[in-house]
């Protein structure tokens, strides 16, 4: 079944708050969403803009206190759903959410009449910012009414109401959450989005997992027993391209979530990789070794047809392409060691953008189009770094004591994903892009490799 594609918004009460973007993300798979605005408040002359790229920032106080549950199914909700808020709240580093220990006040069914909260007790606490809401369940349907006010006016900044299959209750959390990153900042957050990535958990096998961004929701994806590699999203996150060994040989599979299909995509060739999906998913950019030599290929879904985009006497694999498509990244190691070039498409110049080390690779395109993301290796190990697509601007973003490997953008491209690597020990991790805010996302599994960030749902 397909996710949601669109909403129903409506204005019920006067003013806006600031002006914000009426087009809204999607919700994941399952997740039947009615998604509309409550209220729009007064001017919140309390809140501020603040600069989400901003390396040392200071973080804004909230109180995410448990929900009021309108009915005894809501019981079971009331703690969970601000939970999660508060965790996504927690990991975006703008945020500080004050222990609910210190709350001195409870929401209830009188909070959501006209003077119902006591902003003071909120203020004395030290909030800035207050959730509050409501949550019932009627079977296996759930309704929470969200709201989130500025403490130092008494204002609402905004409100929402959900519907939604019970079990889904995570997602109305992280659509909340990213709601209360735009109110801030102008830009919604990533709550939720996901991130794929294959690893060893039992036997030999390598398998597709994907994981949440509290790094606590886990799913595998595969379980062939083979080696599954290369995990690549879909530009409407409907659909996962990888590689897998399952019949003997390298093939690229092509799984869709909205239909459970998982069917094989392509054979041609020896060893193969998915790159990235064109912009408009129409296609997908991948390398493909023919004769032993690893060219690069972009192959149209509708009428299968396979055309080549890279072809050198060297290695060119690891394609990725700009938002625009106006341009492609990718590994060559056409001088002797593996780099970062980049190629005006569709038959335009290639440049060399990688001088960081002797060894780059697994290059990336940020969302905006502004950079590229990949790894040097320098000394024996690899750092992350970014670059502008002419080749100026060269930063590094994260290193350590061992290898920082296969760097993937966020759907906002304030974060990126990446995989830490020491000897036979391997974890993902998190970091701003300006490489404040490293955080563990996942560790525990086995030869962890390829993260790919999912797009908003």
């Amino acid at each position: 079944m397909r996710w949601v594609s669109d909403f129903t918004i409506s204005r019920t009460s006067g003013v806006e708050a600031r002006p914000r973007n009426r087009i809204l993300t999607l919700l994941t798979a399952v997740v039947f969403v009615s998604l509309f605005i409550l209220f729009s408040s007064g001017k919140a002359w309390g809140i501020i803009y603040i600069d989400i790229n901003s390396p040392a920032g200071v973080r804004i106080p909230i109180a995410v206190p448990d929900l009021h549950a309108e009915n005894e199914g809501g019981l079971t909700l009331f703690r969970k759903i601000p939970e999660i808020i508060a965790a996504d709240l927690e990991i975006s580093s703008i945020f500080t959410v004050i222990n609910r220990d210190a709350y001195l006040e409870k929401i209830s069914e009188t909070s959501f009449i006209s003077g119902g909260i006591y902003f003071p007790d909120w203020k004395m606490i030290g909030s800035d910012s207050l959730v509050a809401g409501t949550v019932r369940t009627d079977g296996d349907k759930l309704s929470a009414e969200l709201r989130l006010y500025d403490v130092s006016t008494g204002s609402m900044l905004t409100g929402k109401r959900y519907s939604a299959p019970a079990e889904r209750f995570d997602m109305i959390a992280h659509k909340f959450a990213n709601e209360i990153i735009y109110q801030y900042t102008g830009v919604h957050g990533v709550f939720d989005s996901e991130i794929a990535f294959s690893a060893k958990k039992e036997g030999e096998g390598k398998e597709i997992f994907i994981v949440d961004l509290t790094g606590k929701k886990l799913r595998q994806i595969t379980g062939n027993g083979s080696i599954n590699m290369f995990p690549r999203w879909s530009p409407d996150g409907y659909k996962l391209a990888y590689l897998s060994y399952r019949r003997q040989r390298p093939y690229v599979f092509l799984r869709d979530f909205s239909t459970g299909s998982d069917d094989l995509l392509l054979r041609y060739g020896g060893f193969k990789s998915p790159g990235s999906f064109s912009p408009d998913g129409s296609s997908i950019f991948l390398s493909i070794s023919v004769k032993g030599n690893a060219d690069i290929f972009k192959f149209s879904f509708k009428d299968e047809k396979l055309v080549r985009v890279v072809s050198n006497y060297g290695i060119d694999v690891s394609p990725t392409v700009s938002p625009d498509e106006d341009k492609m990244a990718f590994v060559s190691d056409r001088t002797g060691f593996p780099q970062i070039y980049v190629k005006t498409l569709p038959s335009g110049p290639e440049k060399r953008v990688s001088f960081a080390g002797y060894y780059s690779t697994s290059p990336t395109w940020s969302p905006s189009g502004d950079r590229i993301a990949f790894a040097s290796m320098s000394e024996g190990k690899f750092s992350i770094f970014v670059v502008s697509p002419d080749g100026s601007n060269l930063r590094e973003v994260v290193s350590g004591d061992g290898s920082c490997e296969d760097p993937s953008f966020s759907p906002d491209g304030r974060y990126i994903v990446y995989i830490f690597r020491k000897k036979d020990y391997s974890e993902i991790r998190v970091t701003n892009v300006t490489g404040f805010g490293d955080r563990l996302l996942l560790k525990g599994m086995r030869d962890m490799s390829s993260p790919s960030w999912s797009p908003r749902r």
